[in-house]
């Protein structure tokens, strides 16, 4: 991989890794307090804003002070604050609202792993034990579930368009989406094959908030919601198997044990579609190799390179056959039956 140019100089660059972990948390405190919700009405001050919030309008203004000056807020002369552009993607009302992602990935679950890097790097052990007797998924609360499950969709959502205008799902009968989350890929695929239906496939307390997602795309009466684990039975008869951004969260043998549930489970002519980030070697710089750290510290899983998921499906019976760069930071891999 070559260098990536930095106009900045070298000892900024280094100050900027340091602050950035001080803006991260600051950003997300602000979003769990509902201060870009607040702010979508006007400017307000931050006593205002703390008679709202239950918070001490002292330290809040310096919270605030804080995040506009990483440009997320916007401070005027009479001490109000108004969002940004960015700050309204923290806003819980728009599309693609960034507020849950940035929650999940800053609440303690998350953040306290990578104090462990330099043990995970010196021992090449995960920090938790393997997902698979522990997931991760069990290890959160129930409201940072509810933020995992909804910043997932929302990943989701800024992936789909440039998936679904990147691959045609043409002559999908059945669509499966496993591990699906709320639902929204399924959701799109069935936007546009109006003939196919659908199964949403994840566990029960996630399906359980897919409702609004598939009534606001119009094909709830489409898809049948199946709670269960892709360790176990998938469900049968698809023809597409949709997996975005599940496979990178498990190691190499977990990833073969779903890829052979959905061979299983799959038509004789179906597809299994996986949507993930690519590690690319001398490619343009990319936020896969840090997504792969965060896969490092977290678990078992890791960021591939397109050849490493060739060999995930052959020992799965299956066989790589296209591969789709998107106009985003995701890349299509399709496999069928080897």
């Amino acid at each position: 991989m070559g260098d990536v140019p930095n106009p900045l100089p070298p000892r900024a660059v280094i100050l900027g890794f340091v602050t950035g972990m001080w803006a991260a948390q600051a950003v997300a405190t602000v979003a769990r307090l509902g201060i870009p919700d607040q702010l979508a009405h006007g400017p307000c001050s931050a006593s205002e804003l703390a008679n709202v919030v239950g918070a001490s309008p002292s330290a809040l203004y310096r919270l605030l002070r804080g995040v506009a000056a990483v440009g997320v807020l916007r401070a005027d002369a009479h001490g109000r604050f108004s969002l940004t552009p960015a700050g309204e993607c923290l806003r819980s009302d728009v599309n693609e609202s960034m507020r849950s992602l940035v929650i999940a990935e800053m609440a303690p679950d998350h953040w306290h792993p990578w104090g462990n890097l330099e043990d995970r790097v010196r021992k090449d052990k995960p920090s938790f034990k393997s997902a698979l007797s522990m997931p991760l998924w069990d290890r959160k609360s129930f409201q940072e579930q509810h933020y995992f499950a909804e910043a997932m969709s929302g990943g989701t959502t800024m992936a789909i368009q440039s998936v679904i205008t990147s691959y045609s799902f043409a002559g999908a009968r059945k669509v499966i989406d496993v591990g699906g989350s709320h639902g929204a890929f399924v959701a799109a695929v069935l936007q546009r094959e109006r003939a196919a239906s659908g199964v949403l496939f994840d566990l029960a307390d996630v399906i359980t908030g897919a409702g609004p997602t598939l009534k606001a795309a119009g094909v709830a009466d489409r898809v049948e919601c199946v709670a269960g684990s892709f360790f176990g039975i998938v469900p049968p008869g698809g023809d597409v198997y949709l997996l975005k951004h599940v496979l990178h969260e498990w190691s190499d043998d977990e990833c073969v044990k779903i890829l052979r549930n959905v061979r299983k489970a799959m038509s004789h002519d179906g597809r299994v579609i996986v949507v993930e980030m690519l590690i690319v070697d001398d490619g343009p710089p990319s936020v896969a190799p840090l997504l792969d750290l965060d896969m490092l510290v977290m678990g078992a899983g890791k960021e591939r390179t397109a050849k490493e998921y060739g060999a995930l499906f052959a020992s799965a019976r299956l066989k790589l056959t296209n591969v789709v760069s998107a106009p985003s930071v995701y890349t299509v891999l399709e496999a069928r039956a080897a």
